[in-house]
């Protein structure tokens, strides 16, 4: 019976010992997760841009990748490693479009203007309604709700993030509620 090795070690793996398969393993267990994150924050075609910049990252950092121990707190596990380079990846883009990926006013506005939730209905589209509601979130909240969604825990989330415990704690709760609203103004 064959162990899961943690992504730590398969990791350290592929960049010290160049284990091919090592690094397959970790690609085949985030690339969707990591593919679906990456989708919320942009259209298809950038986003299988940033997905191969995210992973380019990956293979030429992975050389000086350190497994955190309980000293080191700045240290990320895999996961949290793998989110940050994505996330700088993500901003790199829209930097590099003249824009910011979110306009919290502009988010507002398109909330109270929703696309016609009787059409979303009569198709069956409940889950059109959901990733729409998750899209309308302000950027601090989505970027919770997805790295959450993703299966990150809520310390390396901060440490992705930059933020707080309590912050994260509190975009969670916040990103919840306004889902909540959102679905029930739809569906309520």
């Amino acid at each position: 019976m064959k162990s899961l090795v943690s992504d730590e070690q398969l990791m350290l793996d592929y960049g010290q010992r160049g284990d091919v398969a090592a690094f397959d393993q970790l690609y085949q267990r985030y690339r969707k997760p990591l593919f679906g994150f990456i989708r919320q924050k942009m259209a298809e075609a950038a986003c299988n841009e940033v997905f191969q910049e995210v992973w380019e990252s990956i293979i030429s950092q992975a050389s000086q990748y350190k497994v955190p121990n309980d000293d080191e707190q700045n240290i990320a596990h895999f996961r949290g490693y793998l989110y940050t380079i994505t996330r700088r990846r993500i901003a790199d883009y829209w930097r590099s479009q003249g824009k910011q990926s979110h306009n919290d006013e502009q988010e507002v506005d398109e909330l109270e203007s929703l696309s016609n939730p009787e059409k979303e209905h009569q198709q069956g589209l409940d889950k059109q309604v959901i990733l729409r509601c998750v899209e309308l979130l302000p950027s601090k909240q989505q970027d919770v709700f997805m790295l959450k969604q993703s299966g990150l825990a809520v310390a390396e989330m901060s440490q992705v993030l930059d933020a707080s415990f309590d912050a994260i704690k509190s975009r969670i709760r916040v990103a919840y509620q306004q889902l909540r609203e959102c679905w029930e103004k739809h569906h309520g």
